[in-house]
């Protein structure tokens, strides 16, 4: 019998078996949990509000496991139809469950498989953990479980699904105002692709930024936290009825459109905890969830004030209010590319205007294109652009204004149309074969990318005097493996004591950077049923400065806004503007750069080093919407087309905005379009 198990073995005392069919309790000052001795499911009250959440409504499954049978075929079994469920109560805060045999979907039995469970009551939080498992002669692939547990039903519960993909996003699971056509595509989600699926935690592209989820109603919360040492993905199920289980059979679904959200635990990883932990919140929210991580955050050491920060590095102050200036010349894909390089001299041109003309007090340029070689060879500066001298020139005008600058870096990438482009940088399997051949982004050995920074960077900073290095690509994800060589890459960038920034970000590098860019919506698969929210902001906006995403920036339109819509989510969020541009587009951009410098920097600049406190919906449509941070700034936009008022009676004009500075000065505006 093959046996796969994460727990460490040790003598245990067995507790008397329960042979009664009578539920089996666990209680506490504020919740109740009861377990159903024939399905092994639990319900949930939290007592302070009455809200009773209920176990799985489609299949009454504690949980549904993947399994492939000793021919590889895998199917999704509900362990809840076990033939030996065992409950016990350990003692007055756990019961332990176990689900052996599980029927498969033909009705035999997977003799031999077991699935060891524990639900443990604290005074404030309900751990359920996966123990262990064996698998006998079969091959046991993930675990969703709880399954389907705090689910809400669409158009019954007034409440949403919470994620933090990216920024964050919640999920309304009720039907609200939507213009635009946005309602054929949060109705017709039943019969989406989209509408469920699996997102990998800690990755940037389609993942989670952190490690929580939650559903809340009109009554209460519940959030969802992962133990620090698991990495399970997260299943969503976004008001559908499943008939995706039910396509197949061609046959409809008999359900209830719900949605709810799972944890995917991975059964071939070991050496983690398959542990979540859930909290309870009376009348909770978004908010209330992303304040209940901040504090996990803290204890968990991932955050680190930039108030702090600024202390060891002064010019940290530098990105307060700043726009964030890409300038693309062609590096890291080409040099000198054609119709869009640049030379140094148009960079102090364009640095210049910035401030004189265009009256920018706060700027972070960063330029693509400086270099005579490839990624990931950061040198020697092009001396056809002007070399040495030529970049020293307007780096030095950066520090006369007040500004900052860093190159464009990156050290994980070697591009197949380098001239010198060398496989002998890439990740290897024991047999030799090349790892990542398909990421053109990250096919560098993690290992090696701490030599390549040091190739260059410190002649660099030495030549050009810098004060600020963009490090790109190497820290979007965290990836599922020995990070040792990105934790070394970032512990070195981070003793250079520069103002250092990098793309995405993921909250393990906030003690290593001062700035993100790009916790923003770009490949968000939720975007069509659900709207955005800062829950990244709300847990870290007071330890990273957070900008836009060079390949959806401020300045271009795209799904997820225009220049007016992201301004204005710009100051609700506390989220620095992105200009992202070719020299010959410049004189394109300098309307918006001086929008953004009016309306977004000043209150980004009062804003900077508070803590985003609260975040609110004040309209029917979700569009009107009210942020306040510590320092009592408070900030009221609508990102729709039509003037809206909220409940206290203030009349924001279509995508329009209301500042209260803390000085009690209030700044109105609208952004409109004309011909």
């Amino acid at each position: 019998m093959l046996v796969q198990s994460w727990t460490t073995i040790q003598t245990e005392i067995k507790p008397k078996q329960n042979t009664s069919s009578e539920p089996v309790v666990l209680e506490n000052n504020s919740i109740k949990v009861i377990v159903d001795t024939k399905s092994g499911t639990f319900q949930v009250t939290e007592k302070k509000s009455g809200q009773i959440w209920n176990p799985d409504p489609w299949e009454n499954a504690a949980g549904i496991l993947t399994i492939k049978d000793s021919k590889g075929k895998s199917q999704d079994v509900n362990i809840s139809n076990s033939e030996s469920i065992v409950v016990n109560k350990k003692d007055e805060t756990t019961v332990s469950i176990s689900f052996n045999n599980p029927k498969l979907n033909n009705n035999t039995i997977a003799s031999g498989v077991s699935i060891k469970t524990e639900i443990r009551l604290t005074p404030t939080k309900l751990d359920v953990e996966v123990i262990s498992y064996e698998a006998c002669n079969n091959k046991l692939v993930e675990l969703r479980y709880p399954a389907r547990a705090f689910s809400l039903e669409t158009d019954v519960d007034k409440g949403a699904a919470v994620i933090p993909q990216k920024q964050g996003v919640i999920c309304p699971s009720y039907i609200f105002p939507m213009n635009g056509g946005r309602f054929c595509m949060w109705d017709d989600a039943t019969y989406y692709g989209r509408s469920k699926g699996k997102l990998p935690l800690f990755n940037n592209n389609i993942g989670l930024s952190m490690p929580w989820w939650g559903t809340y109603n009109e009554k209460s919360a519940v959030i969802g936290i992962i133990d620090e040492s698991a990495r399970p993905s997260m299943f969503f199920n976004i008001n559908n009825n499943g008939q995706y289980l039910f396509t197949p059979k061609g046959i409809m679904s008999p359900n209830k459109r719900i949605e709810f959200l799972d944890p995917v635990w991975n059964l071939n990883r070991k050496n983690e905890k398959k542990i979540i932990s859930y909290q309870f919140i009376p009348n909770g929210t978004h908010v209330e969830m992303a304040k209940v991580y901040r504090k996990e955050a803290i204890k968990r050491g991932y955050f680190v004030s930039l108030k702090d920060k600024a202390k060891r590095d002064p010019d940290v102050k530098k990105l307060q209010g700043a726009i964030y200036m890409g300038l693309y010349g062609g590096y890291p894909h080409y040099v000198e590319m054609p119709g869009m390089a640049f030379n140094f001299k148009d960079l102090s041109n364009i640095i210049n205007t910035t401030h004189n003309d265009l009256g920018v007090d706060n700027a972070f340029f960063h330029a693509w294109g400086v270099f005579s070689n490839f990624v990931p060879n950061c040198w020697p500066i092009n001396e056809n652009l002007g070399g040495v001298a030529g970049l020293k020139e307007a780096v030095d005008l950066t520090k006369k204004y007040g500004y900052l600058y860093s190159s464009y870096h990156a050290y994980s990438a070697t591009l197949e149309n380098d001239p010198e482009f060398n496989t002998g940088l890439f990740a290897k399997r024991k047999d030799g074969k090349l790892i990542n051949t398909n990421s053109r982004w990250a096919n560098i050995d993690q290992n090696k990318q701490l030599g390549l920074a040091k190739k260059s960077l410190h002649k660099e900073i030495a030549a050009l005097g810098l004060e600020a290095d963009i490090t790109d690509i190497s820290f979007a994800t965290y990836p599922d493996e020995d990070n040792t060589g990105l934790f070394n890459l970032a512990k070195y960038i981070d003793s250079l004591n520069l103002v250092n920034g990098t793309e995405h970000g993921q909250q393990q590098w906030i003690p290593y950077f001062d700035m993100f860019e790009g916790m923003t919506y770009k490949n968000s698969n939720l975007w069509e049923f659900s709207h955005p929210a800062p829950l990244f902001n709300l847990v870290y906006h007071d330890a990273i400065a957070v900008f836009g995403k060079i390949q959806d920036p401020d300045n271009q339109m795209s799904k997820y806004g225009d220049f007016k819509v992201k301004s204005l989510r710009n100051i609700l969020y506390g989220i620095g503007t992105t200009i992202f541009f070719s020299p010959y587009e410049f004189d394109g951009m300098k309307d918006m750069i001086k929008m953004a410098n009016e309306v977004v920097s000043p209150v980004n600049k009062e804003t900077f080093f508070e803590e985003l406190i609260s975040h609110e919906y004040l309209s029917a449509d979700f569009n009107l919407q009210k942020t306040t941070f510590s320092s009592n700034t408070e900030v009221m936009v609508n990102i729709g087309p039509v003037k809206q008022t909220t409940p206290n009676g203030i009349t924001i004009p279509a995508f329009g905005y209301q500042v209260k500075f803390k000085n009690g000065k209030i700044k109105k505006g609208q952004f409109k379009t004309s011909i």
